[in-house]
């Protein structure tokens, strides 16, 4: 019954009191026609309280012309009486519609940045790094590949070691980890762990303190543990912390890809000249002869007139047109700006401190489509500290 009295609330329910010499016999006539009936019971002699749903009242008039009842709707409820009423006030249903949009386009989107581990480094200057990556208050960044970005605004700049962006709900949490400064080492007491910054393939180990996880040929992957500062000796007998600190390098792959643009637009000479002059006495300009076109070049002669003590120069040349004109390049001209902006961009990723061992540049169809890629191959050392807690 109660599941029954659920559906009935959201099709709509109406409470009516029937009095007259004999109640029942409307009731009977109702549950004759299978109409729906509950919480029936009797207030008073001579009246019946009960529930039907509101599209079955419509019947109630024909059956109550062989009872002669008198009948009161007590109650009006469910879901269509109250769509009903809201029907009138158009304004509240707009702006409460207008409302869950808004809230619905808010709770996608970031609106809080909170920034960890910027000690010697600006904030501002990690936040506007960011932002030129897309990365900034009011967009949607669930779509955006937060870990290829964060490795590469960490490359930028040798104050920073690692990078690790977080998006929880409208909160954008960055924890960024900052390198050592030349001289300065990590007190020797704290406990703590080598963990790799970005995925590669190992080349080589030095574990100076703790116990190597990895060796030569071993792929890792980001915040993969590398030396291990929790040591359990040899026969088992006991387990202790130390400070795990080493050098590991890695072979590191960094890609870009560009799609060839079919177009470049050049600055090309229309024809058109005019004369140009400008008078100097000393630094101050006296007079000029400004350019007549909204773009153009000088081809410019100047000419020295010494009137002691105060030096004249005049300068005389001819002002050229130029305008922006599209053309479309070839397909050699496609290949070869596709390659050198995807060159430049996968340097962009790479480390100051990295060493390059081997550039590849290629050119791939997808789609219809022409791509430059661009693979960078480094050595680096991958290792950071992260303390044991």
């Amino acid at each position: 019954m109660g599941n029954k009295k659920k559906w009935q609330f959201c099709h709509g329910y109406v409470i009516l009191q029937i009095e007259g010499v004999y109640p029942e016999r409307l009731v009977s006539l109702l549950e004759a026609q299978t109409v729906p009936l509950w919480d029936v019971h009797r207030p008073r002699p001579g009246a019946l309280v009960c529930t039907l749903p509101a599209r079955d009242f419509p019947r109630l008039r024909s059956l109550n012309r062989r009872c002669r009842c008198r009948v009161h709707i007590l109650k009006k409820g469910g879901w269509r009486f109250r769509l009903r009423r809201l029907w009138h006030r158009r304004v509240l249903v707009l702006g409460m519609a207008v409302l869950l949009l808004v809230t619905h386009w808010a709770s996608r989107r970031v609106w809080f940045v909170e920034v960890q581990g910027c000690e010697r480094m600006d904030e501002a200057v990690l936040l506007e790094a960011l932002r030129e990556q897309g990365i900034c208050q009011g967009r949607n960044l669930k779509k955006l590949p937060l870990s290829d970005l964060a490795d590469f605004v960490a490359a930028r700049y040798e104050e920073l070691a690692f990078v690790e962006l977080h998006v929880d709900g409208v909160f954008l949490r960055i924890r960024a980890r900052e390198a050592l400064a030349e001289g300065e080492r990590l007190d020797q007491n704290v406990p703590c762990d080598l963990v790799s910054t970005r995925e590669g393939v190992i080349t080589k180990v030095s574990a100076y303190g703790g116990r190597a996880q990895v060796k030569a040929g071993d792929k890792v992957k980001k915040g993969q543990l590398l030396i291990a500062g929790r040591v359990t000796a040899r026969d088992g007998s006991m387990t202790y912390t130390t400070h795990a600190y080493g050098e590991v390098l890695a072979a590191v792959l960094y890609k870009a890809q560009v799609e060839a643009p079919k177009t470049q637009v050049e600055w090309a000479e229309t024809g058109e000249e005019s004369p140009c002059a400008a008078l100097y006495l000393g630094k101050w300009k006296l007079l000029e002869r400004a350019c007549p076109f909204e773009d153009g070049t000088l081809a410019e002669e100047t000419r020295e007139l010494s009137l002691s003590p105060w030096p004249i120069r005049v300068c005389r040349g001819t002002w050229r047109e130029k305008v922006k004109a599209e053309r479309t390049l070839t397909e050699a001209e496609r290949k070869e700006a596709a390659l050198f902006e995807a060159e430049r961009m996968a340097l962009l990723q790479v480390p100051r401190t990295a060493k390059v061992i081997m550039i590849d540049r290629y050119t791939v169809e997808k789609g219809g489509k022409l791509y430059g890629v661009c693979t960078v191959t480094t050595e680096e050392n991958i290792g950071y500290t992260k303390e044991i807690t």
